[in-house]
C-alpha cells in the first residue's frame, strides 16, 4: 500500500513569501496546486534544475493542467523544486514548490509527516472526510483503512467520499486511511490520505490567544537591515477552515510563511512571517497588521517600525573599565549563584519562609510514585519509600507525603484514588530504576502525572533516579519527555552511609525542588538501617 509523503510549498512576491506542507510517497497519483490562486488563474510550472516548462500534454507522466501539476505516477527522481508564475493583467509572479517524494515501504500506509489535519467527533457519532479526493475528477473504489486494517464493521458506512461511524466511542480514536482510484487517458492510479481521529466530548469555541507580538508593539529597526516579523496566536481546540493568520499590506491579507499546527490537549496554533529583504524610509511609522481568525472572532495586532538610534561610540576610559569592573563581577557573582544555589534558597526558606502556609487547596506536598514490583523484588527501593522518604521529609522536614500502599484506603478504586490523590499533591515525585525502564505497570498513573504537571502545568515533577539507567530511550514516551525537559537527581552510593541526613546533597536537592514549608527539629533516625542495595 501507499500513503501521502512530503511536499513544501514556498511562494514569493517581491519580498515575502508563502509556506505550504504536502506529503507523498513514490507510486501514486498526486497533484500539487499552485499556492494562492482560483481556478480561473492563468498558471504555468517550470521545472526549476532543468530550466525548462512543463508541458500541459495529459499523456505525459509529469504534465501541468491550469493551478495544477500533475505526477503519474510520482517518482523518487521527481523530487526538486518547481516553479509555478501566476500571469496577472500588469505583472506575473513566482511561486517555488519543492516537491520531496521518499521511496515505496510494502505495507506502509501513512507516515507520522503524512498525516493531514486532526478531525474529531462527539460519542456516539463520527464523520471522517477523505482529504484531497476534491482534486481528482471522478475518483472511485473508495475504501477505507484504521491504523492500516480494513474496515468491514457495518458500524462503518461510506458515502461517497466520507466515512461515517456509528456508536462511536473512544475505542474508534486512531489515524484513518481512505484510499480511491482515479483514472486518466485509460490508466489507473492509486490515490491514498491519512488524517487522525479522536472521540471527545464537546468543547466549547475558543477565544483566540495572541502570542506574540503585543498589540501596538514598536520595533526599533535599522534601514537597509532585513527584518522578520512573526504573529503567532491560539485559535481553536482543533483546525479551522477559514485563514487562520495573515499579514495585512498595502490594503491586502496575504498569508506570508504561513504555518499551522496542532498540539495535543492544547489547540491549534498558527504563525505567519512578514519578511522584509530591505526596511526603508517609507516603511518606519507605517503600521503592520496581524489580523488572527477562528470561527468566532476577529483579532488584529498592529506593530510599527521605529529607526533605531545610532550608537555614538565613546572613547572614555574610565566608562570602559567600569564596564569591565562590573562585567567580570557581575559573572563572578553569576557563577558563585549558580553553584550555591541550592544553599541560598534553603537559608533563605529557613529564616524567611518557615511560618508560611499554602493555602492552594491541596492536602499532599508530593505524592510517591514507584513500580510496585520494584518494592516487592527490591528490598533497598522498598526501605527507601517507606522508611527513608517518611523520615527524612515528613519527620525532618515537615512535609506530608502519599505513598500509594499507605495512604490509599481500603475499598478504594485504585484509579480513581490515584487520580485523586495527584491532583492532591503539590509535587509528584517518581523513582526511577532499571525495572520502570522495562516495564509497563504503572502506565496508567504516569499518564495522570504527565497530563496534571505538563498538560494542566499545575504540578511539578521530581526525578529520583534510583539506579543508573544508561538509555532514557527505554522509558516511556511520557517519563522520557519529563528527562529531556528537566534532570534526575540521581542516588549514588556515597548516601548510604548517611542515608537519613537531610543535609547530604541528594536530600537538599530534593527539598529545594519541593515546596517550601514549615522545617520541623531535626529528629534522630532510626537506631538501625537496615535498607541494602541488591
Amino acid at each position: 500500500m501507499t500513503c501521502l509523503y512530503s511536499i513544501l510549498l514556498l511562494g514569493f512576491v517581491s519580498s515575502s513569501y508563502a509556506y505550504r506542507e504536502w506529503f507523498t510517497m513514490e507510486g501514486e497519483a498526486f497533484a500539487v496546486k499552485c499556492p494562492d490562486t482560483e481556478d480561473d488563474e492563468r498558471v504555468t510550472w517550470h521545472l526549476l534544475k532543468m530550466n525548462r516548462t512543463i508541458p500541459t500534454d495529459g499523456r505525459k507522466r509529469i504534465y501541468s493542467s491550469g493551478i495544477y501539476l500533475w505526477f503519474l505516477p510520482v517518482s523518487p527522481k521527481d523530487s526538486g523544486n518547481y516553479i509555478c508564475v501566476k500571469h496577472k493583467s500588469d505583472s506575473q509572479i513566482n511561486e517555488t514548490v519543492s516537491v520531496t517524494i521518499h521511496p515505496y515501504k510494502k505495507g506502509t500506509f501513512y507516515y507520522p509527516e503524512d498525516l493531514y489535519s486532526y478531525t474529531s467527533g462527539s460519542p456516539g457519532s463520527g464523520t471522517i472526510y477523505c482529504p484531497s479526493i476534491d482534486k481528482y475528477k471522478n475518483p472511485s473504489d473508495v475504501r477505507w483503512y484504521k491504523d492500516c486494517k480494513y474496515l468491514d464493521d457495518p458500524r462503518y458506512a461510506i458515502r461517497g467520499s466520507t466515512l461515517y461511524i456509528a456508536d462511536a466511542d473512544e475505542s474508534d480514536n486512531g489515524n484513518y486511511t481512505c484510499q480511491f482510484t482515479y483514472r486518466h487517458h485509460g490508466s489507473k492510479f492509486n490515490v491514498s490520505a491519512t488524517r487522525p481521529f479522536e472521540v471527545k466530548e464537546g468543547s466549547s469555541p475558543m477565544l483566540i490567544q495572541v502570542i506574540s507580538p503585543p498589540d501596538n508593539a514598536v520595533i526599533k529597526v535599522e534601514v537597509g537591515s532585513p527584518l522578520n516579523l512573526t504573529c503567532k496566536g491560539l485559535l481553536a481546540h482543533e483546525k479551522q477552515k477559514m485563514p487562520p493568520c495573515c499579514w495585512e499590506v498595502s490594503g491586502h491579507c496575504d498569508e506570508y510563511l504561513l504555518k499551522t499546527y496542532l498540539v495535543p490537549n492544547q489547540g491549534y496554533f498558527a504563525e505567519c512571517v512578514l519578511s522584509i529583504k530591505e526596511v526603508r524610509e517609507e516603511d518606519l511609522d507605517v503600521t503592520f497588521m496581524c489580523v488572527l481568525s477562528n470561527d468566532i472572532e476577529l483579532r488584529t495586532v498592529n506593530v510599527t517600525l521605529q529607526r533605531k538610534e545610532p550608537h555614538k561610540g565613546h572613547n572614555n576610559t574610565y566608562l570602559i573599565v567600569g564596564f569591565v569592573i562590573l562585567f567580570v563581577v557581575a559573572t563572578v557573582s553569576m557563577v558563585l549563584y549558580k553553584i550555591f544555589l541550592v544553599d541560598i534558597v534553603l537559608l533563605y526558606r529557613r529564616l524567611f519562609m518557615c511560618t508560611k502556609s499554602k493555602n492552594d487547596g491541596k492536602i499532599y506536598d508530593a505524592y510517591i510514585i514507584c513500580s510496585t514490583v520494584d518494592t516487592y523484588k527490591n528490598k533497598f527501593i522498598d526501605c527507601f519509600v517507606h522508611q527513608i522518604l517518611p523520615e527524612v521529609l515528613e519527620k525532618q522536614c515537615g512535609y506530608t507525603l502519599c505513598i500509594y500502599g499507605r495512604d490509599v484506603l481500603p475499598g478504594e478504586d485504585a484509579m480513581s484514588a490515584m487520580e485523586k490523590r495527584i491532583q492532591e499533591s503539590r509535587r509528584l515525585i517518581i523513582l526511577l530504576t532499571k525495572c520502570l525502564a522495562t516495564n509497563d505497570h504503572f502506565a496508567y498513573e504516569h499518564h495522570i502525572a504527565f497530563y496534571n504537571a505538563l498538560i494542566q502545568n499545575n504540578t511539578k515533577v521530581i526525578l529520583l533516579e534510583m539506579e543508573r539507567i544508561r538509555d532514557y530511550e527505554q522509558l516511556q514516551d511520557s517519563l522520557r519527555h519529563l528527562v529531556n525537559q528537566q534532570d534526575t537527581i540521581k542516588w549514588k552510593e556515597k548516601y548510604m552511609s548517611r542515608p537519613f541526613s537531610p543535609d547530604t546533597a541528594f536530600w537538599k536537592y530534593v527539598r529545594y525542588q519541593m515546596p517550601a514549608r514549615h522545617n520541623l527539629p531535626v529528629t534522630n533516625p532510626p537506631g538501625l538501617f537496615l535498607c541494602k542495595t541488591l
